[in-house]
């Protein structure tokens, strides 16, 4: 009793909108964090600039999830066509 059901090569971006934009600006503000903390240590006379632990690299991760606008997340959901007007 199971149905399976082939979708069409590189599809996933027009229906799951996390593939459509929400993880690409998640991962954009992680990376402007990122730099930006790699400028400061450098500024402060660290050595090692890119190295970063597990927690910070956690802690940057969610700030950047919850920096992410409400208005991206609402752009990508209509993008998906999954959701109607």
């Amino acid at each position: 009793h199971i149905h399976l059901e082939f979708l069409e090569p590189n599809l996933t971006s027009h229906v799951q909108p996390n593939d459509a934009g929400i993880i690409r600006t998640t991962k954009a503000l992680y990376r402007k964090a990122f730099c930006l903390r790699a400028v400061e240590l450098d500024e402060a006379g660290a050595h090692e600039i890119y190295k970063i632990d597990l927690l910070e690299a956690m802690r940057m991760i969610m700030a950047a999830w919850n920096a992410v606008a409400s208005s991206t997340i609402m752009n990508c959901w209509k993008h998906t066509g999954i959701q109607p007007d």
